[in-house]
């Protein structure tokens, strides 16, 4: 996510505010780990599918796209 886009969300659940480095900072290091659990749990589910080799290459691809 952009820095644009985190601003844009959070907007959207604190209202308009005037963002702080330091608060950008939190909320672009939180949005990372929101991120990168979501692709943990996609390329989990990714992996259970019935095509071998294909699935698990697709979800180690998912768990490490940054």
């Amino acid at each position: 996510m952009t820095r644009d886009e985190i601003i844009e969300l959070a907007t959207k659940v604190y209202g308009e505010c005037d963002w702080h480095e330091s608060a950008l900072n939190h909320l672009e290091a939180f949005a990372k780990l929101v991120a990168e659990k979501e692709r943990e749990r996609i390329s989990q589910k990714i992996a259970q599918l019935p095509f071998g080799d294909t699935a698990q290459s697709f979800s180690v691809w998912v768990k490490n796209d940054t």
